[in-house]
């Protein structure tokens, strides 16, 4: 799962980028391409991984009551 959203991200960021080199009619600068793809792909296997834990439903669980007090709840001072 995350190595395929990685890639999958990392070949759209390179498309974008390419598509908007040659809107402004500029030749692909292939290391710049590269570095914003690796990024890409980087953050966003951190991203998958993050939000595929384990443990991330019991603290969703943990959280959302004490948050919907701050925005239903009658405010206490």
């Amino acid at each position: 799962m995350i190595v395929v959203a990685s890639l999958a991200v990392s070949i759209v960021v390179f498309i974008i980028y390419a598509l908007d080199r040659k809107a402004k009619g500029e030749s692909i600068s292939w290391e710049t391409a590269g570095k914003l793809s690796l990024f890409g792909g980087i953050l966003t296997s951190g991203v998958v991984f993050a939000s595929t834990a384990e443990n991330v439903t019991e603290v969703v669980k943990a959280v959302v009551p004490t948050t919907q007090d701050m925005f239903v709840g009658v405010p206490t001072f």
